[in-house]
């Protein structure tokens, strides 16, 4: 293999790889400044240091300086040793419940793909949508919706990227093709869109209820998350389809030929495997579960039963698990949950929203104001981080407003969901985003469709259906 060199003047190479260096030595030695300060008047040093560190996990967290996982390892390591909180607190955040649900629908999912059940589900809806290209568009985008249900978002979007492909390849579509952009599209919206609608698509909800339960004590159920949130995945689905029907050409497609390659996918996958139904029925088990035994059973240990219940039934080994399983995230959940009961019980999370956000908003206004920040943040960070950065802020300052905790943890958590504009906001827009079908300009315009009718739609749920839930107290 020949050899590359790389012909650029010394101080561009210098620049480009000295840079990431130069950046966290700064920031590093900006925050140790900050750590050596006395604290502003109404705060604690214990809040100001508390506060110095979450703002050093946000810069880390936005710039992704670092790893997500590795900043929150940070945040864990600073708080005691700056003695704003005590350690055997801040390492036994990773006993939250919401880390270990999380864990658990994770491997649970590991064992969804292993086991076959994903593709063969996809492959057959996919199969039986009929030849129109609008359908198939259609499905599309609605049958990732409905896996990420009960998958996280990022693994249902792995499972449809190799089918998008076999469409696209089967209808010999080249780049700059808008069907094929819209096919794509439609993947990513889906799993977007339906990682909404319970706590399985994604790790912005099981985060926001850990937070919820550290911070002031109190939580929300897996059907209050799924009841709040369904109809304003329904009315986005609506809306995302209309958006793909409307400015997607339609002319000169032989769907017949896609039709095949899934075709020969199936003959290659074969039946489902009495592996796959057994998971399938787990899977029906664990979901029912939560609905109706989780509030007093404890997500956490339905989820983790059903693990043990996996691995006796031999659905999936634990290099299976390995190879799908995000664990960054786990170590990201205790550092984001420890940082933010550090802002709570310090004070330091009320001080800092009476001092930067306006206060005696009525509820409604306060929500929106909510949707908005969260919109624009989880565009430049990941949601989880989003949720991380937003809620210790967020609940003292519902708190001043008489806004239900519950209510202010589902509204970000919700809305942090829907990111489409940007690449960095969700892995789903991200590997779209890298077949080179799908243009930063296509996700920026369509996108921003999806994100104002997603904060509108918001705004709608929480004025007019969300009071008749009875959340919170």
């Amino acid at each position: 293999m020949p050899v590359v060199i790389d012909r650029r003047p010394l101080h561009v190479l210098l620049m480009q790889h000295g840079f990431p260096f130069a950046a966290l030595a700064v920031i590093g030695l900006v925050a140790f400044w900050a750590l050596q300060l006395d604290a502003p008047d109404g705060l604690s040093l214990a809040g100001w240091r508390a506060i110095v560190v979450f703002v050093l996990c946000l810069v880390l967290w936005v710039t992704q300086l670092l790893p997500l996982s590795v900043t929150s390892l940070l945040g864990l390591a600073l708080l005691p040793i700056f003695d704003v909180l005590p350690a055997n607190e801040v390492y036994g955040m990773f006993g939250n419940p919401a880390v270990f649900f999380i864990l658990g629908s994770f491997i649970l999912a590991a064992g969804v793909i292993k086991t076959g059940l994903s593709e063969y589900i996809a492959l057959v809806f996919l199969d039986r949508v009929g030849l129109g290209p609008r359908r198939l568009l259609l499905a599309m985008l609605l049958l990732p919706a409905f896996m990420a249900t009960f998958m996280p978002e990022h693994a249902v979007a792995a499972v449809f990227l190799p089918i998008a492909w076999e469409i696209v390849r089967g209808l010999d579509l080249k780049l700059g093709h808008r069907y094929a952009q819209s096919i794509f599209l439609a993947l990513a919206w889906g799993a977007i869109i339906g990682g909404v609608a319970t706590l399985l698509g994604g790790a912005r909800g099981p985060l926001a209820l850990g937070l919820l339960i550290e911070l002031t004590g109190s939580q929300f159920s897996f059907l209050d998350w799924v009841l709040a949130a369904f109809p304003l995945v329904l009315l986005m689905l609506v809306i995302a389809a209309l958006v793909l029907l409307l400015t997607t050409p339609f002319d000169n497609l032989d769907i017949q030929s896609a039709r095949t390659r899934i075709e020969d996918r199936q003959l290659v996958l074969g039946d489902l495997s009495i592996q796959g139904r057994i998971m399938a029925l787990l899977l029906f088990t664990t979901v029912l579960a939560w609905i109706t035994a989780g509030h007093h059973l404890g997500l956490a240990s339905i989820a983790l039963i059903s693990v043990v219940a996996m691995f006796c039934l031999r659905l999936a080994s634990w290099k299976d698990v390995e190879k799908h399983v995000n664990w960054g995230i786990i170590l990201m959940y205790g550092g984001a949950i420890a940082v933010g009961k550090a802002l709570v019980v310090t004070g330091a999370g009320a001080w800092l929203a009476a001092e930067v956000l306006p206060q005696g908003l009525v509820p409604l206004a306060l929500l929106a104001l909510l949707a908005v920040v969260t919109l624009l943040m989880t565009e430049g960070v990941s949601n989880a981080a989003a949720v991380a950065i937003l809620l210790p802020v967020a609940i003292p300052l519902g708190a001043a407003s008489g806004v239900d905790p519950v209510i202010i943890a589902l509204a970000v958590g919700i809305v942090a969901g829907f990111a489409f504009m940007l690449p960095m906001g969700t892995p789903a827009n991200a590997m779209i985003f890298s077949t080179g079908y799908v243009q930063i300009s296509t996700l920026l315009k369509k996108g921003a469709i999806l994100s104002f009718s997603a904060f509108s739609l918001f705004v709608l749920c929480a004025w007019l259906w969300w009071p008749w839930l009875s959340l919170g107290r």
